[in-house]
């Protein structure tokens, strides 16, 4: 299947095109402004077309159209794939609100258009360990989940775009690192209510603390913090049960890897000790390793292939999508009063 990319920084080059070609997508078109990044386009795939618009990219023959774009214009350029009536993937967010992520999919179902959005951290390693250890029971009764994605970096870079923008043009750690922290928690544990929010400028810019707390139908709290400034970063993951603790100190290697300029090929990943987190159990001063699951970004793509073959559904449906948003949005009002 041809795939073409609208984008081609950080998430388009590092995350979405190695992952596209491992789950068997050819890359034949992509999109870039700059003469830098259409130099690392054809540096990646000498034999694709390289466009300067969206609609140049339209206009070739696609299966599949991946919107790695900044945030501002996601909504954009996915609905003029929509219209050209390819199927779409959006990295996340999809968009910048509630209802911006609610038009694109009306707009979607009303070309009758596939369209789906990237929520690679479903794929993480951790995440994937989580739900093996949900399912096995190991911990008994689950009742709290802690999930962080914490650095500190106490001076802004000015080449960090989200770092300086604000939330109405995608900006913020809400719309950047918490929309990877409430998806992955919806997955775990089901459905959840906000009762929880802080959305701060720590820094004079866009937002860069931001701390939610979720209590999900199945009973479980999950306690969500995004930070650019913790001087202590805590564990990525601490599920804790009756039975005890399931500790995650941090992410497997495949964004480290993605970074530093792996290339994938068809049906081939990085090799699962690379890439699985070292997980382990806590029972007060006793702990035991705890077997990881190894991350598969390309799991995603995978699943969008076979959907678009046969008709399957797709990796990340609308209802969860929405229901990212709509936590969002919340957080970002409840803050605000």
């Amino acid at each position: 299947m041809r795939a073409g990319i609208v984008g081609f920084g950080l998430a388009g080059r590092y995350f979405h095109a190695p992952t596209l070609v491992s789950a068997g997508f050819e890359v034949t078109a992509i999109c870039a402004r700059s003469i830098e990044k259409k130099a690392a386009a054809h540096e990646d795939f000498p034999s694709a077309i390289l466009v300067n618009s969206i609609d140049e990219l339209v206009a070739e023959d696609l299966d599949l159209i991946v919107v790695a774009s900044t945030n501002e214009v996601h909504a954009d350029h996915a609905r003029a794939a929509i219209d050209a009536g390819i199927a779409t993937v959006v990295d996340k967010p999809m968009g910048r609100d509630y209802y911006e992520t609610l038009a694109l999919f009306d707009h979607a179902d009303h070309h009758n258009v596939p369209i789906t959005v990237f929520f690679n951290r479903l794929w993480d390693s951790d995440s994937l360990t989580i739900k093996k250890a949900l399912k096995e029971g190991v911990l008994g009764q689950v009742f709290r989940a802690d999930s962080r994605f914490e650095r500190f970096r106490p001076e802004l870079n000015p080449a960090a775009w989200r770092e300086n923008s604000s939330p109405e043009v995608g900006g913020g750690l809400l719309l950047d690192l918490q929309t990877h922290l409430v998806s992955t928690a919806l997955d775990w544990f089901g459905p959840a209510q906000l009762v929880h929010s802080s959305v701060r400028e720590i820094r004079g810019a866009s937002n860069d603390d931001v701390v939610l707390v979720l209590k999900h139908d199945s009973g479980v709290d999950s306690y969500l913090s995004a930070s650019a400034i913790v001087g202590a970063p805590g564990p990525k993951l601490r599920l804790s049960g009756d039975k005890g603790s399931l500790v995650i100190v941090e992410l497997d290697r495949q964004e480290e890897l993605l970074r530093n300029g792996f290339k994938s090929a068809a049906n081939t990943w990085l090799p699962p000790m690379e890439i699985t987190s070292e997980a382990r159990i806590h029972k007060g001063t006793d702990s035991f390793s705890y077997q990881g699951v190894p991350g598969s970004y390309p799991t995603f793509y995978g699943l969008v292939r076979e959907s678009l073959e046969i008709g399957s559904q797709l990796p990340v449906t609308r209802e969860f999508a929405l229901n990212v948003a709509r936590i969002i949005d919340q957080a970002r009002d409840i803050s605000i009063r």
